[in-house]
């Protein structure tokens, strides 16, 4: 709540109403109230963020071991060699300390440092190269004295045997490194080291070698990709055979519907032997009349016998009978004909595509073995580039090393080892720290909490309900008048502690 103020000193009046009525600024002594009318809900929720903040920081917080050591950088007119690591003619303190640090803290000195002691010695359970040289860069950190030219490497681990072990090593490593790269390895070093990289890379290749030969693999590279295109184009031609099967087979069964509608013969012509007795009888008709007249018996006779005959043969009395003379169907024969060679087209075509299939599953098995066989083809090869490289770099800096005049032994002995790496036993931990915070956040948390449900009971709550507030509003409703609204009262000002203000007092008086 917030009280607004006028140029008199005194507050405003409430507004006329409910809402006026209970509405007031809170001083201190309300905040006061609050926290004890709540002071069970702080307490148990203080105790409850507590006890889980604090048991947190002592499990998860373990005690950690800070392995230190100190080394003294050498500066001296006669030995150049610590300027050799700065920059510029005039070397001085600054610039050479920074250069030693540089290398000190640098990559390559950790690798040499891991080569020693293993993944083993820098991780508690093991694990791979990268996540040692992921702990030790996160771990290991230099530090400078003010004014000297002291360098100060430092380790921190959650072992001190182990802390001072890693610490040691990183020492001999930049030691032995710093020799290389102030004065170089010298010829006979590289050629010891290109001996050596020449028999691995000789190894590594007859490795890949066999590995070829036990796999009948000629170009890996070229062999995959030749199965890979003939996977590709056998999937082709078995599909295109597929689909002149199917359209030769469903040739073949219409064909085949179409022939069963359709007779095998013909009928070429019908011979009858009414239609014979009937020309017989016609021509004995001419040969009677030749002798006799057409009203002789005789030539009525076989007239008769004609017109009943005729009448006959018209009414389909001789349907059925007589000669009939077929043929074989012709339309029939070349649409069977047509039928058989669409018939052995898809058994052609499924031959085809049942060879095409094998093959294709053939070609697929062989892709897949040698994509079986990348991991290990992979592995060989980059033993082979590796060591391809390594032999050629060698090979590059035994000739520069020949070529280059080498310094005297001894000229890069300028950093003397004043501390070897000591942890000490108690170490250090972040518990205390935990348990403070745990205990402040804890307290915050339910005092604010217990700050906002005294706030609702007494504040917000009998307004919702229409009860009166606790404290008498008798004190603001005392002012007989009422003060001109000033432009501060626009946003009001939160009241911890009511002062007696200086007019009101005068006015009492």
């Amino acid at each position: 709540m917030s009280r607004a103020y006028s140029g008199s000193g005194q507050s405003p009046p409430a507004p006329p109403g409910p809402e006026g009525e209970n509405r007031r600024s809170l001083d201190l002594f309300d905040l006061i109230e609050m926290v004890w009318s709540q002071r069970v809900i702080i307490l148990v929720v203080f105790l409850l963020l507590f006890a889980f903040g604090a048991s947190a920081s002592i499990l998860m917080l373990d005690r950690s071991y800070e392995a230190r050591a100190r080394l003294l950088v050498l500066l001296d007119d006669e030995d150049l060699t610590p300027g050799a690591a700065g920059s510029g003619d005039g070397f001085i303190l600054e610039q050479v300390l920074q250069s030693e640090a540089e290398i000190l803290n640098s990559e390559t000195v950790r690798r040499r440092a891991l080569d020693v002691i293993g993944p083993a010695g820098v991780l508690p359970a093991g694990g791979t190269e990268a996540q040692a040289l992921r702990a030790l860069r996160q771990s290991f950190s230099v530090e400078r004295s003010p004014n000297a030219s002291v360098l100060i490497p430092v380790v921190e681990g959650d072992d001190p045997a182990r802390s001072e072990q890693t610490l040691n090593a990183i020492i001999d490593a930049y030691i032995a490194y710093r020799q290389v790269v102030l004065t170089g390895d010298g010829a006979s070093g590289i050629s010891e080291r290109r001996v050596q990289a020449d028999t691995a890379h000789g190894i590594a290749l007859a490795a890949l070698d066999q590995f070829l030969q036990e796999n009948d693999i000629t170009d890996y590279e070229a062999d995959r990709e030749a199965a890979i295109a003939r996977v590709s184009a056998l999937q082709t031609q078995l599909l295109t055979a597929q689909s002149e099967a199917q359209a030769a087979s469903s040739a073949a069964s219409a064909l085949q519907a179409r022939i069963a509608g359709m007779p095998e013969t013909i009928e070429l012509y019908v011979e009858s032997s009414a239609e014979n007795q009937l020309a017989e009888l016609r021509l004995e008709r001419e040969r009677l009349l030749a002798r006799y007249l057409e009203t002789a018996p005789a030539v009525v006779a076989i007239n008769r016998e004609i017109a009943e005959l005729e009448e006959f043969i018209t009414g389909g009395g001789v349907a059925g009978l007589g000669n009939t003379r077929t043929g074989v169907n012709e339309v029939r024969s070349a649409l069977v004909e047509e039928q058989m060679r669409q018939e052995v087209r898809a058994s052609s075509q499924t031959t085809l595509a049942a060879t095409l299939r094998r093959q294709w599953r053939a070609a697929q098995q062989e892709v897949q073995r040698l994509r079986d066989l990348a991991p290990e083809y992979r592995r060989l090869a980059q033993d082979v580039a590796a060591t391809e490289t390594a032999a050629t770099g060698l090979a590059t800096q035994q000739a520069e090393a020949e070529a280059r005049q080498s310094l005297a032994p001894g000229s890069a002995d300028a950093v003397r080892i004043v501390e070897r790496a000591y942890a000490p036993p108690e170490g250090s931990s972040l518990k205390k720290l935990g348990i403070a915070a745990s205990f402040v956040f804890a307290a915050g948390a339910a005092m604010l909490l217990g700050l906002l449900r005294g706030y609702w009971i007494n504040h917000v709550s009998p307004h919702a309900s229409g009860r009166p507030l606790p404290r008498d509003q008798a004190a603001a409703e005392a002012v007989s008048h009422e003060p001109v609204p000033m432009p501060s009262q626009v946003a009001g000002i939160p009241v911890l502690i009511r002062m007696p203000q200086r007019g009101a007092a005068l006015g009492r008086r």
